[in-house]
């Protein structure tokens, strides 16, 4: 699904309100800011044409299935910059309110957009410019695919029959070592480090649910059929009351 001018205006507007939730994030000065913030949603704006493009040519020539590809790519792309538009936005205008603070320390966006990973028969893909890391990550998320949901399942034993939001998300970040034991949603509202990160994030509602995203792509137990567990899904879903999470560096 493409987004076009007001769409886009309240989509960034969305984030920005979400972002108005979080506490604790690091400071971004003002001018420094909306550079950053003008960067990202100029480039947003070439994914949205190239997204464009891509859709209209995968209309016209059905038979070529590269182009479907190509137009879900430059949406993940555009995505993953619309969020970080908002971020800096938001962290300009929080600033400009306090006084002076000292430039940020957290891991700053890569200088080239990290590619989308792709989706084929339920499963998800990297391209071989992505870190290895991200690689590790989803090969533990793709071993969930055909994994039930579960209550509590996950929580005891991390090989498990099935699996809960927390403990599906916990799998992921265990496998590929970037955490120690399985965690909450209350928990891991307080893993990492706040705001979206360049390759992953963690959506927390504490409490209430959770889910993360790998280069766009969303991995999540809601979005399905009644007892589904967790899948990727390239649907769109509400943020609303959810924090942005992401491990250092990533």
């Amino acid at each position: 699904m493409r987004l076009h001018g007001r769409q886009h205006q309240l989509f960034i507007a969305f984030f920005l309100a979400l972002l108005l939730q979080s506490s604790g994030v690091a400071q971004v000065l003002p001018a420094d800011g909306a550079r950053k913030s003008w960067q990202h949603a100029s480039e947003a704006g070439r994914a949205a044409q190239w997204g464009a493009y891509h859709s209209q040519q995968a209309r016209l020539q059905p038979h070529r299935s590269e182009y479907a590809l190509l137009a879900w790519q430059w949406k993940a792309y555009e995505t993953q910059q619309m969020q970080w538009a908002a971020y800096y936005q938001q962290q300009e205008k929080q600033t400009a309110s306090r006084p002076a603070m000292p430039q940020p320390t957290m891991p700053q966006p890569a200088a080239s957009p990290a590619p989308p990973v792709m989706l084929r028969n339920g499963f998800a893909y990297g391209l071989s410019t992505l870190p290895h890391l991200i690689h590790r990550l989803l090969g533990a998320a793709n071993a969930l695919q055909n994994k039930p949901y579960l209550l509590g399942g996950g929580h005891r034993r991390l090989d498990d029959v099935g699996y809960d939001c927390s403990s599906a998300t916990s799998y992921v970040l265990i496998k590929a070592g970037l955490l120690q034991a399985v965690l909450n949603s209350s928990q891991l509202a307080g893993y990492g480090e706040p705001g979206p990160g360049r390759f992953i994030t963690l959506w927390v509602k504490s409490g209430h649910h959770v889910f993360l995203t790998i280069c766009g792509l969303r991995l999540d137990t809601s979005g399905g059929r009644v007892s589904e567990g967790p899948r990727w899904r390239t649907a769109e879903r509400s943020l609303a009351g959810f924090m942005p999470r992401h491990p250092p560096g990533l």
